[in-house]
């Protein structure tokens, strides 16, 4: 049982723009639909400001960020503080290869994640943090 939590919540995902790595991505995604979660998919080399965008559509609990390339996620910080200035209540999880702990509080994130399991009990985390 992935995660047996009933508050499932909504989330949006995308690999960050100049990343086309979208392997991780995939993962985060089965094991998110698998726990119950309503998942929008933005793909890979998504934009900075579509993350925005199509968060204002979707109204997602929880965005997460992928990037697999130390040149890619140089992206996050930008989309973060989009995010978090547009759609103040939303709770951003990152992860990918390159990133740790460290950096992704360090660009602003509310959590990180090193794998697909640990995301989906990552976020449950965050929606009860919230309530």
């Amino acid at each position: 049982k992935i995660e047996d939590s009933t508050d499932k919540g909504k989330l949006l995902l995308g690999v960050v723009e100049g990343d086309i790595h979208d392997i991780g991505k995939n993962l985060v995604k089965i094991m998110f639909e698998a726990a119950g979660w309503d998942v929008y998919d933005l793909g890979n080399n998504v934009k900075i400001e579509r993350f925005a965008e199509e968060q204002q559509k979707a109204n997602a609990d929880i965005v997460a960020l992928s990037a697999l390339m130390t040149t890619s996620m140089l992206a996050m910080p930008r989309i973060i503080k989009l995010l978090k200035v547009q759609s103040p209540g939303v709770k951003v999880l990152v992860g990918g290869a390159p990133l740790s702990p460290e950096i992704a509080q360090r660009y602003g994130a509310d959590a990180y994640a090193p794998d697909a399991v640990t995301a989906v009990k990552v976020a449950a985390n965050l929606l009860k943090d919230a309530t």
